[in-house]
């Protein structure tokens, strides 16, 4: 073996004994060092700004006295939650110019549900491409204003990150209120 070879391999009885030397080790530490930073400090701001809209949701929902008994967030700055007690859903959307949607779901005379899509390709190969889920709120008080409650927008995101699940659970979630609230009538 040349004399200046960085790994030194020892063969021993069966046992192989690997030699680096230290300036070795130390250019390997600092080049997983290099790739292994940008995704911690990425993880680690993905998290504060998480931490901050749940923070900013959970201030929302006691300024208007809400005690939030199911709740779900995504995107890290999505969020929607329901005080069954008080009848009120809270939708936050980082995007809107309003950031919150108050809605009194005694208040909600028909639910829809949007699915926007197209199909792209032909045959085998034919896929649906999602460009927009909502719900749809009608209100009893006012037939005229609907309160729009957008889960994904395509124009603002490129993939679902499985919102298609959650606006079906919550969809579920308030035909449910809505069955409730018309029998407390």
């Amino acid at each position: 073996m040349h004399p200046n070879i960085f790994l030194t391999t020892l063969k021993t009885k069966n046992k192989m004994i690997v030699d680096i030397e230290p300036v070795s080790l130390g250019i390997s530490l600092a080049a997983i060092l290099a790739f292994i930073a940008p995704i911690y400090i990425s993880k680690k701001k993905q998290t504060n700004i998480q931490k901050f809209h749940h923070r900013k949701f959970t201030e929302e929902a006691a300024k208007n006295g809400l005690l939030i008994g199911e709740k779900d967030f995504w995107r890290g700055g999505y969020g929607i939650g329901i005080d069954f007690e008080k009848h009120k859903l809270l939708f936050m959307d980082p995007i809107s110019q309003a950031g919150f949607l108050l809605v009194s779901t005694d208040n909600i005379s028909h639910l829809d549900l949007l699915k926007q899509s197209r199909h792209v390709g032909k045959g085998s190969n034919k896929s649906e491409i999602i460009d927009k889920l909502s719900l749809i709120i009608n209100h009893f008080s006012e037939p005229t204003e609907k309160s729009i409650l957008c889960f994904f927008d395509g124009d603002k995101h490129s993939d679902l990150s499985g919102e298609w699940p959650l606006i079906q659970k919550w969809n579920a979630i308030l035909l449910k209120e809505v069955s409730t609230s018309k029998l407390r009538e």
